[in-house]
């Protein structure tokens, strides 16, 4: 068994709030979605920064550091490591696992494709969101 797919949470929404269980009247957790707890976790590194988490005042890729820079090639390669070394910190996935492709979709935003193959496992796990070097926004796409 995966350790990624063994990552379990309580399930949020896209935009944030917890997911009530209608069967069990309870929150509901990811236990029965496959790889949904580590794809909540890459997800809310890459929307955090250092010290928005009071648990884990480490955590957070800290794109806002970016807000009002150019969208530039050297930006662009920055922001691919900030996230590369973020999703690396504390194991969360290894280097063998992970590969960030950044590329530009407009004057002020840029795509972030993080592609996750979990050692030993077939399945792959592509996460594509957009940031916004203007509105300081991170987006999922899918």
């Amino acid at each position: 068994m995966s350790r990624l797919r063994d990552m379990h949470d309580l399930k949020w929404s896209s935009s944030g709030d917890f997911v009530l269980d209608e069967v069990e009247l309870d929150l509901k957790d990811t236990r029965d979605e496959n790889y949904r707890g580590a794809i909540q976790r890459v997800q809310a590194r890459l929307q955090s920064s250092k010290g928005d988490w009071q648990g884990s005042p480490q955590t957070g890729a800290g794109l806002k550091k970016y807000a009002g820079l150019p969208n530039t090639p050297e930006v662009g390669r920055d922001l691919q490591n900030a996230i590369s070394n973020e999703l690396m910190r504390g194991s969360l996935l290894s280097p063998q696992e992970v590969r960030v492709d950044v590329f530009p979709i407009s004057r002020t935003s840029i795509a972030t494709l993080v592609h996750i193959a979990p050692l030993g496992q077939r399945e792959t796990i592509t996460l594509i969101n957009s940031y916004d070097l203007a509105d300081n926004k991170v987006s999922p796409r899918n």
